[in-house]
């Protein structure tokens, strides 16, 4: 049934939504129109939209792990017609675009095309050479990077405003059936796989579409000690992202955040993207985000500035700190 023609609601997912498996346990349970559910819910979306609570009027927060593959996951999920809500009238698409032009820094930049250059270094070919598929473009902040950097960069989006913008920016928007008859060299995710619906099935797929030698880049958020704050503190009223939400619960924001109610469905540890990478022929290759420094040789001021990000970086590369990204090849 077309989103236009379904109510808006939700339909439980009966089995882990990565491996399929039924051994799965409630770790979780509230209600969307109760706190601290309620408050969370507000907190994150109040600023970017309209809530309408009669959508959400009596419907179970419930969070299930699975003990297969070990995903923790939503079990109430969004129908089409309730993720148009979310993703048109809960989060506008006037705020995503400030929000995301607040993202055009030259420092975001310089963040984004030296992880590329790790990347395109890594997949070893010219960079006019390379094809990458940008899975859930967005406003396209990522994939403009690796398009001004030479590539070729197909994109998948549902909206039409958000498909305009991308052709605007040189991309080659194809639908996501598309994605089944072709390969690329890069397949890119930025903060998307929490997101879905169908995670193993969708994960399965973009991980056929990798060519040989190519690569898979997840990035996603971590989830750490999720399981013990969820059943020993339950949620939070503040979001992550809402003004103060780090500082009134730090050191679990993230954690809690790899849960979001209505958006991040799916949280992934370690052990579910080791069984997806198994299970669907892709070699682990690094957990640590690695970028190329540029440096501004305008004086010493800015060559110590440099200095220090290469500082950072190098600290990555010893300490090897997990945050929910995984690089992954295709043998």
């Amino acid at each position: 049934m077309p989103p236009s023609l379904q109510a808006p609601g939700f339909y439980p997912r009966t089995s882990c939504p990565v491996c399929e498996s039924t051994a799965t346990a409630r770790i979780y349970t509230a209600r969307y129109d109760e706190d601290p559910v309620r408050a969370l819910v507000d907190s994150n979306f109040s600023r970017q939209g309209v809530i309408d609570w009669d959508l959400l009027e009596g419907i179970a927060f419930e969070v299930d792990k699975c003990a297969t593959c070990d995903l923790i996951f939503q079990v109430q999920t969004p129908n089409e017609a309730m993720l148009e809500v979310i993703y048109t009238r809960m989060i506008t698409a006037r705020f995503l675009d400030e929000y995301e032009r607040g993202l055009l820094t030259l420092d975001q930049f310089h963040r984004i095309a030296g992880e590329f250059t790790v990347l395109f270094e890594a997949i070893g070919k010219h960079p006019a050479d390379i094809t990458v598929l940008d899975f859930g473009v967005g406003q396209g902040r990522w994939a403009r990077v690796a398009r001004g950097m030479g590539a070729t960069v197909y994109v998948t989006e549902i909206g039409d405003d958000k498909k305009r913008l991308a052709r605007t920016l040189g991309l080659e928007v194809i639908e996501d059936d598309d994605i089944d008859t072709m390969t690329f060299d890069l397949v890119h995710t930025e903060q998307v796989l929490e997101h879905l619906v169908h995670p193993g099935r969708d994960f399965a797929r973009l991980a056929r579409a990798v060519a040989p030698g190519g690569l898979f880049k997840a990035a996603i958020p971590y989830r750490g000690k999720l399981e013990q704050l969820l059943t020993t503190k339950g949620l939070p009223t503040t979001a992550m992202f809402a003004s103060g939400g780090a500082k009134a619960i730090p050191g679990e924001v993230e954690a809690f955040a790899s849960i979001q109610p209505l958006e991040h469905l799916n949280a992934f540890s370690d052990t579910t993207m080791e069984w997806l990478s198994a299970k669907n022929g892709l070699k682990p290759v690094s957990q640590v985000r690695r970028r190329s420094v540029s440096f501004d040789t305008g004086g010493p001021r800015a060559l110590i500035g440099g200095a220090k990000k290469v500082g950072v970086e190098l600290a990555k590369a010893v300490m090897r700190p997990k945050i929910g990204y995984h690089l992954l090849r295709r043998s």
